[in-house]
Order: C-alpha cells, then sequence, then structure tokens
C-alpha cells in the first residue's frame, strides 16, 4: 500500500513537470574565497595594529595585497595604518584603490580624503568631501570639513553653497541651523541668517537666545529701529530685571540709545519701567567704566533720563539723591551739592550729608569736609549702617592734613566700639606705620594675619605692611619669613620681591637671589625709583660700581620728579624723601668707590638735605672731605 502511494505521487509531479514550459538557467558565479596566505598576513596585522605596532602591521598588508588585489579591506587597512603613522604621500594609493574597489564606503572614502589632505592635494581632497557629502548628507563632519577648507581659501560663495547644502537636509536639527545662521551672519548673508531665526521662532516664540541674535543681525544691516524691538521684547520677556542673563541686551540697548534720536524717541513714551530702569543701568555703567569719555557719554545719558523723570516729580527725594551722586561721579561737585540740598529740603539724610562731604573731599577743601564730617561723627551711633563710611572717610580726611593723631584717635574709637572689624584694626595699625612706630604697628598687625586668610587680598596687604615693619624693627628672619610667605601666596607681588630682594642685599647676602627678585619686580614696574636703586645696590655689593652708578640715576631721576608732583602736604612725602635720600647715599657710596669724590660729595650733600639728622651721612660727607683734601694736597 505504501509504495502504491509513492508511485502514484511520483507519477503525478512527473506529469505537472511536463506541462509546464522549459526555463534554462545560468550558473551564479560564487564569489572566490580570499587567499588563505592574504587571511593570515591580514590577521597578523589586525593583531599588530591592536597592540600599537603600526609599522608591523603595515609591513603584512603590504603583503596580504600581493595575494589578494581585489579586497579593498586590505587596501583600506594599510592606508588607516600609513596615515596612523603620517606617511600621507604612501597612504594615497592604497586608499585610492580602496575607493576604486568599493566606490560607495564612505569610511574608505575619508581615509583618502586625510591621506590626501595631510599630503597637501587639497583639490582633490575637496572632491572626496563632495563625494561623502553625496553618500552620507547627514555626516556633519564632512561639511565642516569643506567650510575650513572654502574660509581658508577665502571662497565665501562657496562656504555659502555648503551652509545652504546643511540648512536643505531634512529634518535637520536645530543646533545644525543654528550653526549655519551663525556663518551667515558671518558672512554678511543677513537675509538667510534672519530667514533660520525667524522660522525656529515660529515653534519657540518666546526664546530670548534667538531674539537676541535676530536683534544683533538687525544691528549688523543697520536697522536700529527693529533691533531695539527685539532687545526690548527680551526685557519685556524677563520683566525688565537685569542680571546676568539679560546685561547683554541692555548694554545693546545703551548703544542704541546713545543716538541722541533714539533716546528722545525713548522718553517720549509711556514704557515707564523700561525708562526707569534704563537710568539704573546707566548710573551703573557710569561708575563701572574708567574710559573718561565713555563715562561722560553715560553720565550724559542717565541725566537725560533723571531729568526726565523729575519733570513729572521734581521734588522726588531718591531721584534728586540719585542725580546729585551721579553728578559728584561725573566731578561736577557745585551741581552735586546743591540737589543733595534740594534732595535733604525733603527730609534729612546721612547719606546726602555724606555726599556733601564727599564733593568737598574731591575739590580738596578738607575743612568744609571736616566740619560735616565730625559732626556726623558725633551724632551717628556705633550700629548705624553709616558709620563705618563717616569714620573711614573722616580719618582720611584727617591724614590728608597730616594729622595722624586725629586719623588714629578716630579708628582707635571704631576699633573699641567694633573689636571684630579688621578693616578698622587694619587702618589703626597703619597710623602707626605712618609715624614709623613700628614696635606698635606690629602687635596689631601680627593677629590680623589669621583674621583676614579667607580674603587673599587683604591678606597680603597685612602681611606686606608687617614684613616691613619687623624689618625696620630690626626682626631680619621674621621678616623675611613673612616676606617669603607673602610671595608663595602672589609670585607676582612687586613690592614684597623688591623689598626681600632689598632686604638681601643691605646684608650682601644671597645676592643672586636678590638680584632675580628685584629684577622680577622691575619687569611688573619698570620705572619705579625704590626698584632701581635696590636693583643699583645689588650692583653695588657685587663690585660692580658702574653698574650701580647707572642703576642709580635713573632711580634718581624718577623719586626726584616723583617728588616734584606731589602735594608737599601728602602723608607720602615724607617716605619720598627717605628713599632719596637713602639713593643719594647709595650713588655717593659708588661713586666714591670709583674714585669720584666731587661726585660723591655732591650726593652725600643731596642726601643730608633730605636727612639732616643722619649722623652717619654727615660721618661718610666728613670723611670724604678729608680724602678730597689730602689728595688735592
Amino acid at each position: 500500500m505504501r509504495y502504491t502511494f509513492f508511485c502514484l505521487l511520483t507519477l503525478l509531479i512527473g506529469c505537472a513537470t511536463a506541462q509546464q514550459p522549459q526555463i534554462s538557467l545560468r550558473s551564479v558565479p560564487k564569489k572566490t574565497p580570499p587567499h588563505p596566505q592574504a587571511v593570515t598576513h591580514f590577521l597578523r596585522a589586525r593583531f599588530a595594529e591592536a597592540t600599537g605596532q603600526r609599522d608591523q602591521a603595515i609591513s603584512e598588508l603590504r603583503a596580504a595585497v600581493q595575494y589578494d588585489s581585489t579586497s579593498a579591506t586590505l587596501y583600506s587597512a594599510l592606508a588607516r595604518n600609513l596615515n596612523a603613522v603620517r606617511r600621507f604621500q604612501d597612504a594615497v594609493k592604497p586608499a585610492r584603490r580602496a575607493v576604486q574597489i568599493d566606490p560607495e564606503n564612505v569610511q574608505n572614502r575619508w581615509l583618502y580624503y586625510h591621506a590626501l589632505s595631510q599630503g597637501r592635494d587639497t583639490t582633490a581632497a575637496v572632491d572626496q568631501l563632495n563625494t561623502i557629502v553625496r553618500l552620507a548628507p547627514r555626516d556633519m563632519s564632512a561639511y565642516n570639513q569643506l567650510l575650513q577648507i572654502y574660509n581658508a581659501r577665502g571662497q565665501h560663495s562657496k562656504v555659502i553653497t555648503v551652509l545652504d547644502s546643511i540648512v536643505a537636509i531634512p529634518g535637520q536639527g536645530t543646533r545644525a541651523k543654528l550653526f549655519a545662521a551663525e556663518n551667515y551672519h558671518r558672512l554678511r548673508a543677513f537675509d538667510k541668517a534672519e530667514q533660520i531665526y525667524r522660522d525656529i521662532l515660529e515653534e519657540d516664540p518666546n526664546n530670548d537666545d534667538l531674539l537676541f541674535q535676530l536683534g544683533i543681525t538687525q544691528l549688523s544691516r543697520g536697522d536700529t529701529l527693529s533691533a531695539e524691538q527685539y532687545f526690548r521684547q527680551i526685557i519685556a520677556l524677563q520683566d525688565y530685571s537685569v542680571n546676568k542673563q539679560t546685561v547683554p541686551v541692555w548694554v545693546q540697548l545703551v548703544h542704541i540709545y546713545t543716538h541722541t534720536d533714539h533716546l528722545n524717541r525713548l522718553l517720549e513714551e509711556p514704557d515707564l519701567r523700561l525708562v526707569n530702569r534704563l537710568g539704573n543701568v546707566l548710573l551703573r555703567m557710569v561708575r563701572g567704566r574708567h574710559d573718561h569719555d565713555e563715562k561722560m557719554l553715560f553720565a550724559d545719558m542717565a541725566e537725560r533720563v533723571l531729568n526726565h523723570q523729575l519733570q513729572t516729580n521734581p521734588e522726588n527725594q531718591t531721584l534728586l539723591g540719585t542725580k546729585a551722586r551721579l553728578l559728584l561721579d561725573a566731578n561736577r561737585t557745585a551741581e552735586a551739592r546743591k540737589t543733595y540740598r534740594h534732595a535733604n529740603s525733603q527730609g534729612e539724610k546721612i547719606e546726602y550729608h555724606l555726599g556733601i562731604a564727599r564733593s568737598y573731599r574731591i575739590e580738596e577743601n578738607w575743612a568744609s569736609a571736616q566740619q560735616i564730617l565730625e559732626n556726623l561723627h558725633r551724632d551717628t551711633r556705633p550700629e548705624s549702617e553709616y558709620y563705618d563710611q563717616i569714620a573711614f572717610d573722616l580719618a582720611r580726611v584727617y591724614l590728608r592734613q597730616n594729622e595722624i593723631t586725629s586719623a588714629r584717635d578716630i579708628y582707635q574709637q571704631a576699633v573699641d566700639t567694633r573689636p571684630g572689624h579688621t578693616g578698622f584694626r587694619y587702618e589703626l595699625a597703619r597710623t602707626y606705620l605712618f609715624d614709623r612706630n613700628w614696635e606698635k604697628a606690629i602687635p596689631l598687625l601680627e593677629p590680623l594675619v589669621a583674621d583676614t586668610e579667607d580674603n587673599p587680598e587683604f591678606l597680603e596687604h597685612v602681611l606686606f605692611d608687617l614684613g616691613r615693619s619687623l624689618e625696620r624693627a630690626g626682626q631680619f628672619d621674621g621678616a623675611v619669613a613673612i616676606f617669603q610667605r607673602l610671595l608663595a601666596l602672589d609670585q607676582d607681588h612687586a613690592e614684597a620681591s623688591n623689598y626681600l630682594g632689598y632686604m638681601l642685599a643691605e646684608r650682601g647676602e644671597r645676592l643672586t637671589e636678590a638680584k632675580k627678585l628685584i629684577e622680577r619686580a622691575l619687569k611688573i614696574d619698570p620705572e619705579n625709583g625704590a626698584y632701581l636703586d635696590s636693583l643699583g645696590w645689588v650692583y653695588y655689593q657685587l663690585k660692580q660700581y658702574e653698574n650701580a652708578a647707572r642703576w642709580l640715576d635713573r632711580a634718581l631721576a624718577v623719586e626726584e620728579e616723583t617728588l616734584r608732583q606731589t602735594d608737599p602736604n601728602s602723608p607720602i612725602v615724607d617716605g619720598l624723601r627717605e628713599n632719596l635720600a637713602v639713593i643719594h647715599e647709595h650713588a655717593g657710596d659708588a661713586a666714591q668707590k670709583m674714585g669720584d669724590f666731587s661726585r660723591a660729595s655732591h650726593h652725600y650733600e643731596r642726601a643730608i638735605e633730605f636727612d639732616p639728622d643722619n649722623q652717619t651721612l654727615r660721618e661718610k660727607f666728613k670723611n670724604l672731605s678729608k680724602d678730597d683734601s689730602s689728595l688735592n694736597e
């Protein structure tokens, strides 16, 4: 039965086959298997490449292609390793062969591009990049390379063409579009940049960054009115705040309003929040500018805004006080006093009296400033928010009149009432420095070292003053330790470098180190008379007297000119006279060593003029006169 079924099935299949038309089939060629030796060399090359043995890998791959010259994989591996060892010219041929065998392989074309570009065949390299862009239109690295090449060549039209291709990629992301817009803007293709920003803004209409870029684009094309509207939109979205994010926007608005017509138009609008905040921004810019012309420009704009506000509210005390301070910042002291007094007529405030006192200080009318500040100091309690400023300002007025004891009394009272106030303690110590009372200054400065460690800038001042006080008090080793600590904090502290270098030079110790320290100070401040003197003295100690005289002469020229330009009542005059006495003494010593007794005599006489009580100087001059007389005989 089973046999019968099999026979019937065979018969049916045969009949069905017989009824089908005959089809002639050609054989399908099978891919030739790789040569075993090629595979062996390839595997050895991969191992060598993985272990960083590039030269061995190259050797194995060259052997492999001898057995199989149709493998793109072998040629690309050879090109990759040659590129890796910077044999770009050698890599060109195998990379080209890999591309010929497998022209659709983007990785092979990248290998070919790198070999060509590093081999300086940029024209052929660009052709490869264009092919890569065609094969892999989303490969942004290829576009970036094209942009770099065209930018380097100055081919701006081709740069724009590449950017157009980037923007045209379907589904292109926002980052790539913004990249294109930025480059369009740089190439002054403002319409293209603007269109991208507008397209993105349709999906995100309150994007501050895009609005800002649109504003900058409008400014670049000269459309300040449109730019202003974009910037104002951002400010309104940020509720007219002034913060890190909005400062660049305010800066652009301020520069727009430097044009009188734009500012006039703004002041005629009812947008009071913008006007009020603009006034505050302008005041900040006045106080933050060092350029005189810019400062005056912003001050004038701020005054116009304030005057506009005062037109509707002429007795507004806050506005009057703000305007007075602005006038003071602009050094219009008489107008500032008048405005402060007007503000005080609405109700007296300490801050306005301080402003009036400051106006007198700017004019160097110390008596008037002193009278106001003494009254304020007498009537203001230490817990007042204005007490610190009153005490500091009054003490400074005393110091400018060389009334050191009066200034010390103010600081001592402040320290007694506010013992934790490091600023008062430091200024109290400094009053003793002015008197050269080092023994009194040292115990005040020493505890400040620990108390100011969290304020590096303040700590540097304390360390410097403590170091020089210790040196003047004869505590050499202690002074050296303090200056070394200061230089460890700030190696570019010129004063400390010079002071320590001079201390060593005075003792004739570590002169090479002393010279380096002083030269470092002079590199920072090359026209400092004290530093010039220090270097001259190092050369003296090194017995290089002509070099010493040359540097000392330069020091004298600088210091004498500084003294001529300094107010005779200034507290620094005594220090300048002391410096000149020392420098003249050094110059006299150098001249004596060179046998120039006439020149030495001149310098000693000048030194005595600046320091008449110095007996050492008088002895030097007396002995020099004897030596000179004996020589004349």
